[in-house]
């Protein structure tokens, strides 16, 4: 008996680890206002930082989780980027200052860095030509919908139970795909 899943299973699952990058930074722009005024933030425009933090994380994580899967294989990167990623959810939820805030933001991109490369390699490795043009394209596809749908996501969810509560939903989000 065969474990290998179907191509459908394949791209949602290589679409929901690359997802975890767009909603990390989508879901949590429409409470930037609400965060600098609970952390103190004289200059609100500070607040964008939450967004250049992490991607920095990223910037710096790609350059190492990509030799690092080439190295040590896909799925001892992507399950440590996944564990650095939620240490820094950990952190931004539990921050009770903007400083801490935004290391935790700049953890959080290096760990999501991880998901992101070793996807992209797990579909390389796995497809050539036509067919690895098809499943990006389809994966691609999905990944692209997220930025859409997370603003709307992360202000229900903070008007359910705050922004804090937009760090709990990325932890549950990273250990679901995870899982």
């Amino acid at each position: 008996m065969s474990s290998r899943i179907s191509e459908k299973e394949f791209t949602l699952l290589m679409a929901l680890l690359m997802s975890v990058v767009a909603i990390s930074i989508d879901a949590l722009l429409p409470s930037l206002g609400v965060i600098g005024g609970e952390m103190g933030v004289t200059d609100i425009n500070r607040t964008q930082f939450l967004i250049s933090f992490i991607f920095g994380g990223m910037a710096i994580g790609q350059l190492v989780a990509g030799p690092l899967s080439d190295a040590m294989g896909r799925k001892p990167v992507l399950y440590a980027g996944l564990a650095i990623y939620l240490l820094g959810t950990l952190a931004c939820w539990l921050a009770r200052d903007f400083n801490l805030l935004l290391a935790g933001r700049c953890l959080q991109g290096l760990g999501v860095a991880a998901p992101y490369v070793t996807a992209v390699s797990v579909v390389r490795d796995q497809y050539a030509g036509r067919d690895m043009a098809r499943v990006m394209s389809l994966i691609m596809m999905i990944f692209i919908l997220v930025p859409a749908v997370a603003p709307s996501l992360g202000l229900g969810i903070a008007g359910l139970g705050g922004w804090r509560a937009i760090f709990l939903f990325y932890i549950l989000y990273a250990l679901g795909v995870g899982v």
